[in-house]
């Protein structure tokens, strides 16, 4: 594979043939649409690290592009959907030859797993390159802390209407001038609509569009049947809330609201093993012990997601979202390691010297076999000998828990048997 090359006036001037999304690339701020505000920022600081997350077709790569430029350094540009740590070395070394570092442009830079990340860190950390990573991802999830703590991350959201209709006017002046076409009425709306703030979504549609208007010799653009299926791409804000709304809907026990938010998250294309990752996490946060099966079947889905993807992925989706939606709820657990975790907290938890790996010398083993007893159980104390026994986990008498609270005050009635919540001393 040829090592990277650093790019020259070519990418940053509009060719005259070659894809259309190409030629109308803006080769400089004043051409660049949308994000006037991070544009205006972007100018009047000094090269410095960063990552800019947002939906596709936001611009993402252009504004990199142009800050490229402006900075005026030598330049590398690579994906990592296709390149490795071999590739990124090969850049730290060219850099070597400027005093003033290099620009490395990383597209998709989530696609990069932990190690090739870390390959950044030092030459990030010494400015020996000016990263600039791109992602259609939330970097706090899919950057690693250390390198994201060197970058500056800018959040892009969807180009507004106005930015749209901008594009489409400079589709019909760059790509079918020749043709003096127009919109026919209602037309343009429906298309910036369908759009839905991603400049190549409405690049492609407009050419397919344009291309057969020129060909029934029209000299008009026309809706013909449908365009193509809306994406509703999410801004952050709208990405934190859809997976609140999820969330929230399997918690409440709503199983058809909950399908609802999962098909248009989808829809959106967030990533399906997020999903799935959030729903691991709520099967033992919100449903625990009420439906032990709760967590292994969420645990598969996940994994079975990451194997299978995108379309067919939805259906492993969809069964973990039904049965944890009508699954009995209980937070017991979840409160129970919170009100462990304080009490862990104020001084150094001692283990008694029955419990410990090893007895003292001199001193008789007295720590007793439960399964030397009827029923596996005998009665000991298994509580620091400076603490007061106390019930961290208190069962909700929901679904299994119902046994498991059941079994708990037949066994230790002292701490089980009286009102929830109740804390004993010897």
């Amino acid at each position: 594979m040829p090592g990277p090359s650093s790019e020259t006036s070519d990418l940053f001037h509009n060719p005259e043939s070659g894809p259309l999304a190409q030629r109308l690339r803006p080769s400089d701020w004043n051409e660049l649409v949308g994000h006037a505000s991070l544009v205006d920022r972007l100018k009047r600081l000094p090269p410095h690290s960063l990552i800019l997350s947002g939906p596709p077709g936001a611009g993402k790569t252009t504004i990199a592009r142009i800050l490229a430029a402006h900075w005026d350094r030598p330049s590398f540009f690579l994906s990592a959907v296709s390149c490795g740590v071999k590739e990124v070395r090969q850049v730290l070394e060219a850099a070597r030859n400027d005093p003033r570092g290099a620009i490395l442009f990383l597209d998709e830079i989530h696609r990069f797993n932990r190690a090739q990340q870390d390959s950044l860190l030092e030459s990030a950390e010494s400015g020996r390159i000016i990263l600039l990573g791109a992602t259609t991802e939330n970097p706090r999830f899919e950057v690693i802390g250390p390198l994201l703590s060197r970058c500056t991350v800018y959040y892009l959201e969807p180009l507004r209407k106005e930015d749209l209709e901008i594009i489409a006017q400079r589709v019909l002046a760059v790509g079918f001038a020749e043709h003096a076409l127009s919109f026919a009425e209602g037309a343009l709306e429906k298309i910036l609509e369908a759009a839905d703030g991603d400049a190549r979504r409405l690049i492609r549609i407009l050419e397919n569009l344009c291309s057969d208007a020129v060909i029934a010799n029209r000299s008009t653009i026309e809706i013909e049947g449908d365009l193509p299926e809306l994406s509703f791409s999410y801004g952050l804000e709208d990405h934190f809330d859809a997976i609140s709304a999820f969330i929230k809907s399997i918690r409440g026990s709503d199983p058809d609201a909950a399908l609802l938010y999962l098909a248009s998250m989808l829809q959106s294309g967030e990533d399906p093993a997020f999903i799935a990752r959030r729903m691991v996490i709520l099967a033992a946060e919100d449903i625990g012990n009420a439906s032990p099966s709760a967590l292994p079947l969420a645990v598969s889905v996940y994994d079975g997601v990451r194997q299978i993807g995108m379309p067919e992925a939805r259906i492993l989706l969809a069964q973990a979202v039904t049965f944890l939606a009508a699954s009995p709820k209980s937070n017991a657990s979840y409160m129970a390691i919170d009100r462990a975790m304080e009490e862990a907290s104020k001084k150094r938890v001692t283990v008694p010297d029955h419990l410990k790996n090893r007895t003292k010398p001199g001193k008789a083993r007295t720590y007793l076999y439960p399964h030397d007893y009827p029923s596996h159980f005998v009665a000991q104390r298994y509580f620091p000998e400076d603490r007061v026994e106390q019930a961290f986990y208190r069962p909700d008498g929901v679904g299994q828990e119902e046994r498991i609270k059941a079994k708990l005050e037949q066994l230790r009635p002292e701490r089980y048997g009286e009102s929830e919540g109740s804390q004993k001393s010897d």
